[in-house]
């Protein structure tokens, strides 16, 4: 079977196979936007008359709007900038997953909190464009990533099955052939 080439093509087949998997695999991982929603958004009760009216509109257009990408949003900003004044205490965001949403559809999501003595979650991060877009994409890929590994797994296994049934041929084939009576 080896001198016939077959094993050969298997392997180039393979490589074949799991390559394509591999390269549909980065695509659907890292070639598609990232979406994203606020749940909540924390405002301070010590915060200045006009901040906290600014929160709230800021409040209102957050938690309906969905974002996507990795871009600057003027609520983004705006929410930085309020966190850095002490107005925003805390926001809730939740992530598109290939499954779903994380907190409507798994009951997760990720709190980021402004820098402050009155912090609730020891170790969460601060309320700033830069890191809400990079834990959410960080997230978002995570989620797609564990995915797209079955995805290629599978791929592996139809290649294993192949080559067993062809072994498997193979011997059944030769057990014909040798039987001459």
């Amino acid at each position: 079977m080896l001198k016939t080439g077959w094993i050969r093509l298997w392997i180039v087949l393979t490589c074949l196979v799991l390559l394509a998997a591999i390269v549909m695999s980065s695509f659907y991982v890292w070639g598609r936007e990232v979406c994203y929603r606020f749940i909540s958004v924390t405002i301070a009760d010590t915060a200045s008359t006009d901040d906290k009216q600014l929160a709230k509109g800021i409040r209102e257009e957050a938690t309906t709007k969905t974002f996507t990408g990795k871009y600057s949003y003027s609520p983004l900003l705006t929410l930085e900038g309020l966190a850095k004044r002490g107005a925003v205490t805390q926001v809730g965001v939740e992530w598109l997953e290939p499954d779903g949403w994380s907190f409507k559809d798994h009951d997760y999501l990720d709190v980021f909190e402004n820098k402050g003595p009155e912090r609730r979650f020891v170790g969460a991060p601060e309320i700033t464009t830069s890191e809400i877009i990079s834990r959410v994409s960080g997230h978002v890929y995570s989620a797609r990533l564990r995915k797209a590994a079955w995805f290629v797994s599978y791929a592996f296994g139809v290649c294993a099955a192949v080559l067993a049934l062809g072994i498997g041929i193979a011997w059944v084939r030769r057990g014909f052939a040798r039987h001459d009576t």
